[in-house]
């Protein structure tokens, strides 16, 4: 049986809600989770992970005695990003070294020729020890700082050439058009964005480019989230926690502030100090999330139809063009399993009256040229709305030189008829300006 009132109700199911459950609970706060399929918490940062938040949710598990989040490896498998654009395909996902040496092939420019050969001077195994340990050591640095109110300044150590291909890469990343003649890395850093916080990104702070850049090079992995997921909730039950997979009838406002609510699963009436959105937020609510900044719904394509599986994609396709960069149709993403495709992606812009099957002509013409292009099996499969959401920040650039701090919160609010509803907060995968799943790990702790 539910109670009648928690001090915390999380909305959402996934890994960081269940996390942000275990965390309450261990505080002494009754906590419920409501896992509503409307409320979605997709997001491909969320499933494909660096070594970064590898080790950010390694430190979760210690610090609060999560065993499960402690033995974090064994829900890992080995998968692939691959960025395909006008100019190159981009293969990355591997080891370090495999990594540099694939993204040297394609953007040789970030060393000179004369000093390629350095590159292979020490053993595959002996750069990939140095660069994780580089990795580890920017990655603590940036759990320490998100304690303080300021940002820092990360300085790579190790060999010479390797600092030049950092400092090239910072500098070329962010070069204006009127300058390079050219949208290569125009390119790279919008599906880096996308792949790293889905985000729409046209310009890097000097404080983002440490992370881009280890995020470019370091192994990634799927994350099992079926079986974490399921091994987390177990945990969520044992300290104390209720877990509710229902939607929600109805949500009860008065004077702009949160009542209770009701479970269509007849729990009867359910109130709440605090509601923790972990999710995107769905059309039919009475309530959105107050944003400057645009935002992208996605049309899928799939075979597939359970989100969630034991045997999830491990290769992830992000696809643009030139011509597409500053558009309102700017990327596909592509995931396929060991041989079939899983689910195929097509953005469209959230805007008054708009809706997934408006776009079902668009999906299926890109879905079939980018079938014969790549190419893929072109197998059959239905087209349907996703509500993950993908935010636009490509109107965004601070060219001020400032250390901004790792927790810089986005100013996203709950709000109906634009004015903010108490008890409501929004802890979706867009809480922080940056950093992505990171930064996410550092401020779920919350108050």
């Amino acid at each position: 049986m539910l109670k009648n009132r928690y001090q915390e109700i999380i909305v959402g199911m996934g890994l960081m809600s269940l996390v942000r459950g275990i965390i309450s609970l261990k505080r002494n706060r009754s906590t419920l989770l409501i896992d509503d399929p409307l409320f979605l918490t997709d997001s491909y940062h969320f499933h494909y992970l660096s070594e970064m938040e590898v080790q950010s949710l390694l430190r979760l598990g210690k610090i609060y005695d999560v065993s499960e989040l402690k033995e974090l490896k064994q829900f890992l498998l080995p998968a692939q990003i691959e960025f395909v654009t006008d100019e190159l395909r981009l293969h990355l996902g591997q080891s370090p070294f495999e990594n540099l040496r694939e993204v040297l092939r394609k953007y040789p420019e970030l060393l000179d020729a004369s000093d390629l050969d350095l590159f292979f001077t020490d053993s595959p195994d002996s750069f990939n020890t140095y660069f994780i340990e580089e990795l580890k050591r920017y990655e603590a640095a940036c759990f320490e700082s998100s304690k303080r109110p300021r940002g820092f300044r990360f300085d790579l150590q190790g060999p010479k050439w390797m600092k030049t291909i950092y400092t090239r890469f910072g500098e070329l990343i962010n070069r204006e058009y009127a300058v390079s003649k050219d949208l290569k890395y125009s390119s790279l850093i919008h599906l880096l964005g996308i792949s790293a916080e889905e985000k729409l990104k046209t310009f890097l702070p000097a404080e983002e480019i440490p992370f881009y850049f280890f995020r470019l090079l370091s192994p990634i992995y799927r994350l099992q989230d079926f079986f974490l997921t399921t091994q987390l909730k177990r945990r969520l039950l044992l300290l104390g926690g209720d877990y509710k997979k229902s939607s929600v009838q109805y949500w009860q406002l008065h004077e702009n502030k949160f009542e209770n609510l009701l479970l269509a699963s007849f729990e009867g009436v359910i109130s709440g100090d605090r509601v923790l959105f972990f999710s995107h937020l769905p059309e039919d609510v009475p309530f959105k999330v107050k944003s400057t900044f645009p935002i992208f719904r996605k049309n899928q394509m799939t075979p597939i139809k359970r989100l969630s599986t034991p045997i999830p994609p491990t290769h992830l396709t992000f696809i643009t063009h030139n011509d597409l960069l500053g558009s309102d149709k700017p990327f596909r993403v592509l995931a396929q399993g060991s041989s079939d495709v899983a689910f195929y992606h097509w953005p469209y812009p959230e805007l008054p009256g708009s809706k997934a099957e408006f776009y079902e002509k668009d999906i299926r013409g890109n879905y079939h040229h980018d079938a014969q292009a790549l190419p893929f099996i072109e197998s059959m499969a239905d087209s349907k709305g996703v509500l993950s959401v993908t935010m636009d920040l490509r109107e965004l650039q601070d060219y001020i030189k400032h250390e901004a701090p790792v927790l810089n919160r986005l100013p996203l609010d709950v709000v109906s008829l634009d004015k903010n509803i108490q008890g409501f907060e929004y802890w979706g995968p867009f809480r922080y300006r940056s950093y992505g799943l990171l930064a996410l790990c550092y401020g779920i702790e919350g108050i």
